[in-house]
């Protein structure tokens, strides 16, 4: 973590995404058998399916929760690994021509079950902090993870360039973390006092967090 101290009321958020191929550790070679040579194509990878959001520990939006949505086709969730703010809700897609069921759990309690119908949708809430699992109960291999937050501040980003502006944030001790997925892969530290306005400049590409600059300025 970088801790550091600004003089602000107002925060000003920047973060350039550029979208990369999702990082593997498996690898593809040519095959050799002392008398054949047999080219292996490399086989293309996926770009970054999961979503970067933007959290900040301390501070509670005024504004309501924005819905996430997920899509479930064939034997396969269009997303693995949610992250959801406490009261949020997330959108649950069926796009086949035929009703599915799916399965929601929190943290190895009793699941409840939903049936979703051909090609429409089912909004569920999440009101506890903790870890989800949701099952495709037609492929029950088929999981994806919803991590809820204590925070009611959740702040998806796009690809391109995304700007935020948070003028109600009262004076104190946050920590800005930058998800992927349900994963925390960057934190930093500051303390929020009166007159002044910080800009946070990030850039986020090839699966890292890059932070550009801090600027501070007067509200004087």
């Amino acid at each position: 973590m970088i801790p550091f101290s600004v003089s602000a009321t107002m925060i000003k958020l920047t973060v350039n995404y550029s979208r990369s191929d999702e990082k593997s550790d498996q690898y593809r070679v040519d095959i050799r058998d002392g008398y054949w040579n047999f080219p292996v194509v490399e086989v293309p990878k996926g770009k970054e399916r999961e979503q970067y959001s933007v959290i900040i520990e301390g501070y509670n939006s005024t504004s309501e929760a924005k819905k996430e949505k997920i899509e479930l086709s064939g034997a396969d969730f269009s997303r693995r690994k949610l992250l959801c703010p406490k009261s949020g809700v997330i959108v649950i897609e069926n796009t086949e021509k035929f009703p599915r069921k799916i399965s929601i759990a929190h943290e190895g309690g009793e699941a409840s079950s939903l049936e979703i119908q051909p090609q429409s949708s089912v909004e569920y809430p999440f009101n506890e902090v903790g870890d989800y699992t949701m099952t495709d109960e037609m492929f029950p291999w088929n999981t994806a993870s919803v991590k809820v937050l204590g925070t009611t501040y959740v702040w998806r980003l796009k690809e391109g360039s995304n700007n935020k502006d948070i003028p109600d944030i009262a004076p104190g001790s946050y920590s800005l973390k930058i998800y992927y997925g349900t994963k925390d892969i960057y934190t930093e530290d500051f303390m929020v006092v009166q007159n002044a306005a910080q800009s946070f400049i990030y850039k986020i590409e090839k699966g890292r967090v890059n932070n550009l600059n801090a600027i501070s300025t007067s509200m004087d």
